[in-house]
C-alpha cells in the first residue's frame, strides 16, 4: 500500500465569529448585547445557542441571519463577511442561502403549511 500525504488542507466552515460584538444605542448610551464572542461552525453542524433571557441568543442570530451587523469583529457566513454587505446584498445572501424561522413568527393565515414555506422560496 502506498503512503497517502495531504498538504496545505483548509478546514471550510460555515460560520466564523471572531471577536464579534454588538451595542445597541439606547438615546446616548451604548447597550453591549454581545461582547467578544469567537466559535466556529463545521458545515452539517448541529448547534445550539442556550441562555438565559437576555443574554445575546437572538442577537447572536441576528448576526448570522444577516438581519443585524456586529458593531466590533468579523462575521464570515457561508463564506461572506456579512459586515461588508449592504441592504440589498444582505438580502439576496440571505435568500440564497439562509433558512431562517423567526422566534415570533408570522405566518399567512390565507396560505397552506406548504405554501407558507414555499413563499419566500418563490421571491428570490
Amino acid at each position: 500500500m502506498g503512503l497517502v500525504v495531504a498538504e496545505n488542507i483548509t478546514k471550510i466552515y460555515s460560520v466564523v465569529a471572531t471577536k464579534v460584538s454588538k451595542d445597541y444605542k439606547v438615546g446616548e448610551i451604548a447597550i453591549r448585547a454581545l461582547n467578544e464572542v469567537s466559535f466556529e461552525i463545521e458545515p452539517a453542524s448541529f448547534v445550539s445557542f442556550v441562555g438565559p433571557s437576555g443574554s445575546g441568543k437572538t442577537t447572536l442570530l441576528n448576526l448570522i441571519g444577516c438581519l443585524d451587523k456586529p458593531t466590533e469583529g468579523k462575521l464570515e457566513v457561508a463564506g461572506a463577511d456579512v459586515l461588508h454587505l449592504d441592504r440589498k446584498q444582505s438580502a439576496s445572501f440571505r435568500g440564497n442561502n439562509l433558512g431562517f424561522i423567526f422566534q415570533d413568527f408570522n405566518l399567512l393565515p390565507v396560505l397552506t403549511v406548504y405554501e407558507n414555506i414555499e413563499y419566500p422560496l418563490l421571491m428570490v
